[in-house]
């Protein structure tokens, strides 16, 4: 394969020089190509070098990165190895790739498939392959309870089977703005533990913790999310998909944001964002506001009390379960501390219909006085192409766009060749349907029906004539012998022998 491979950057790399950082560069070679060297980057530990190189590899080679310090007297030193199996690619294909370098630190590189392998030869996506996602988090909110005093910490994120990655020491406060990057080698259904530890003189303490299911993205794809900690965190982090299971050069086998099975429950977030012009419940003219809420499948949750103000603030996320059509309603409330709460009004949202990737903004009416402002999405789910190819149960439900039609009232039971055949597959039973087995006796019309067998939609047909037929008396049918006549003689011995006299 004639494939144009580039080197982008590396991060956090071992310090050759003294000064705590290394002049790096990286050196490789492949079967068919001999060995190339990228050039010195100033000093630093996390060197970018964006230089492209054209090379020739073969279909699964294994290519070996070698990172090195340049160093002006002596030899260079070698700062650890990084080694990527190359897949097989059709022309036109992109590849990205995070790489563990085996001292510390990661390498990215980016391939380009310039001329690859037939398509015949390759399915139009690979569900078994790894997902590389960079998850930068900008902020962080209601971390513990800070008092406006700000603490120091870090935030540590643990793929499944993999090494924990840290990120720089922060401070923070109730809401802290940060600049922390990760790059994740992931699968679909992987679930990304996701903590934040205070940094203590003897050991760490762990503040909240939060995780994040990987659906599967679509290589490029971005999402902006507020993930809800256990203990009442939300931390605002933007995804994207650097590479995906799904090949670039078969977009009609790539999933849609409705490619989902709709289900009457369903799982999703609600960011509160903010209140405006709410009622005054305190004395000097402000509220210390909270919201309370709860469905029917979920328990009540609550959010922080903001103070004091009557334009409250919030930025809290929470995840819960709900059932389509269903009406939540959004108490608000003034907190109190030697009464009890004054009642600020409600507010609702009648849950809807949400695809799987898409915040969607809500302004609700608060009845007593203000605006209720917040945020809604579906928890983002495999979709049911990645779920078909890996034999997962799909719920038996009707898929969102199908129009919702009733069965033919006509049918009363399942005619012999089943329904008629419609432009959208109907399931083979229905629960109100009964099941074969299950239809009661057929009724005694004329003509009998036979063993097996059950009465038609609309019942047997008539007999063409009536019965008993017309030209038979309406008093019954004839006696035989008939009643006019004459009796025959009784007979009480045999045939043949003439009775006494």
């Amino acid at each position: 394969m004639e494939i144009e491979l580039t080197i982008l950057a590396a991060n956090n790399i071992i310090a050759g020089d003294i000064g705590g950082t290394s002049d790096g560069y990286v050196k490789f070679e492949t079967r068919r190509t001999k060995k190339m060297k990228t050039k010195i980057a100033p000093p630093t530990i996390n060197p970018i070098w964006n230089q492209k190189f054209n090379c020739i590899i073969e279909p699964n080679e294994e290519v070996k990165f070698e990172v090195y310090d340049h160093d002006l007297i002596g030899k260079d030193d070698n700062l650890g190895e990084a080694k990527i199996k190359v897949p097989e690619m059709m022309t036109g294909e992109y590849w990205h790739d995070c790489l563990s370098i085996s001292k510390r630190g990661y390498l990215y590189v980016s391939l380009y498939c310039k001329k690859g392998i037939s398509v015949s030869t390759l399915h139009p996506f690979n569900p078994l392959a790894e997902m590389v996602i960079r998850m930068e988090f900008n902020r962080v909110t209601h971390l513990g309870k800070c008092n406006g005093n700000p603490q120091t910490g870090k935030i540590i994120i643990k793929p499944p089977n993999q090494k924990e990655q840290i990120s720089n020491v922060f401070t923070f406060n109730k809401s802290t703005k940060i600049s922390e990057t990760f790059i994740i080698k992931c699968k679909p259904g992987d679930k990304i533990e996701i903590k934040v530890e205070e940094l203590g003189l003897l050991s760490n303490t762990t503040i909240d913790k939060s995780s994040f299911t990987v659906p599967d993205f679509k290589e490029g794809e971005k999402s902006e999310e507020h993930l809800p900690g256990k203990k009442g965190s939300t931390f605002d982090c933007k995804i994207q998909c650097i590479r995906s299971v799904y090949h670039n050069v078969f977009p009609q086998f790539i999933p849609q944001d409705n490619d989902f099975v709709n289900e009457s429950l369903m799982k999703f977030y609600i960011y509160f964002d903010k209140a405006e012009k709410i009622k005054a419940g305190d004395i000097g003219g402000t509220s210390d506001a909270y919201v309370k809420f709860k469905t029917s499948q979920s328990k009540e949750k609550k959010t922080y009390v903001f103070a004091p103000s009557v334009n409250p603030d919030w930025n809290q996320c929470f995840r819960i379960k709900g059932t389509l059509g269903e009406e939540i309603k959004f108490h608000l409330f003034d907190k109190d501390t030697l009464t009890s709460d004054d009642h600020l009004g409600d507010a609702k949202w009648k849950i809807e219909p949400l695809f799987n990737n898409q915040w969607k903004k809500f302004k609700l009416q608060i009845d007593k006085k203000g605006s209720l402002f917040i945020e809604v999405k579906r928890v983002k789910t495999l979709s049911l192409t990645y779920k078909r190819f890996l034999g997962l149960p799909i719920p038996s439900t009707q898929f969102q766009g199908y129009p919702q039609q009733p069965y033919p009232q006509q049918y009363q039971y399942l005619p012999p060749h089943g329904y008629p055949q419609q432009s959208y597959p109907y399931p083979q039973h229905i629960p109100s349907y009964p099941q074969p087995g299950q239809y009661p006796p057929p009724q005694q019309l004329y003509p009998p029906t036979q063993s097996g067998q059950y009465l038609p939609p609309q019942g047997y047909p008539q007999p063409q004539q009536p019965y008993p037929p017309a030209q038979y008396p309406l008093q019954g049918y004839p006696q035989y012998p008939p009643a006019q006549y004459p009796p025959q003689p009784y007979h009480s011995q045999a045939p043949g022998i003439p009775p006494k006299k």
